[in-house]
């Protein structure tokens, strides 16, 4: 085991947007840079599958991404050492299960075993240039959080994930929208690695909705990753959150692919 995740970063070619259906691979990619962007403060590789603790903010931050096995290792050694992991820092043993989790029995393994399926989400990418294209200048873009920006984070989403973030293997980025007082109306964060763009952390004030502040935070943030050479923009979303799809949707992005976590609530 090594405490660290050292695979290299690099997401698909621009030819993954010509294409119906993301290959294995491309899933596996995406899967990779998304690890890295939302990097959990400690990270075990077990042969291959990486184990993740963030004290408790986020499902992906507290779960084992089961990429490709390496070495000689049993399936049953693996699920072991994954479940004394989490039962060491007090968590329920969780799996984020992906097209790309290996190996491909994985997941009816684990729904023998009693793991129930949580949160499903699913994966959607867009043209980084295309995105870019309608990007105006009311947007700030900042590699560190200005004022008042986490307060609004954490207003929005119930959690302070700020040392995930600070363990992003490349470049995070800090998109704000303000009002004429100065204060900040809308947020966004993205992180950039492998020649692609990852958003996380949309957030629109209540009283500030429905005047386009969310589609100006992604396409400056587009236009910052293309400024860099980025080739893609990805995001997920809940499959029940039908408002943001339809936000993404109208912006050019499409679903690609969907995952879901897997959750031993009992002891086994």
């Amino acid at each position: 085991m090594v405490s660290e995740l050292t695979h290299p970063l690099q997401g698909p070619s621009r030819s993954v947007f010509g294409k119906a259906t993301l290959s294995r691979d491309d899933v596996l990619a995406l899967d990779r840079l998304a690890a890295a962007a939302w990097a959990a403060p400690e990270q075990v590789n077990c042969h291959g599958w990486l184990m993740r603790f963030a004290d408790g903010v986020t499902r992906r931050a507290n779960s084992t991404a089961p990429f490709p096995l390496e070495g000689d290792v049993s399936l049953d050694e693996q699920i072991a050492a994954t479940e004394a992991f989490y039962r060491a820092h007090d968590l329920p043993p969780r799996f984020q299960m992906t097209r790309a989790a290996a190996p491909e029995c994985l997941d009816d393994e684990l729904a023998r075993r009693g793991y129930e399926t949580e949160a499903c989400v699913d994966i959607m990418i867009a043209d980084a240039e295309k995105l870019a294209a309608g990007a105006g200048p009311a947007i700030s873009i900042s590699e560190t959080a200005p004022d008042g920006w986490w307060e609004l984070y954490m207003q929005g989403y119930g959690r302070d994930p700020r040392a995930i973030v600070a363990g992003a293997r490349e470049l995070p980025l800090f998109a704000s929208s303000s009002g004429d007082d100065g204060s900040i109306d809308a947020i966004g964060l993205g992180v950039m690695g492998g020649g692609w763009l990852a958003v996380f952390g949309m957030f629109t004030r209540p009283e500030c909705r429905r005047k386009g502040l969310g589609a100006g935070l992604i396409r400056a943030l587009a236009a910052f990753a293309v400024d860099r050479s980025g080739i893609g923009v990805y995001l997920q979303v809940e499959a029940d959150n039908p408002n943001a799809r339809q936000l993404y949707e109208n912006l050019g992005f499409r679903g690609v692919y969907g995952y879901h976590y897997r959750t031993l609530w009992t002891a086994s």
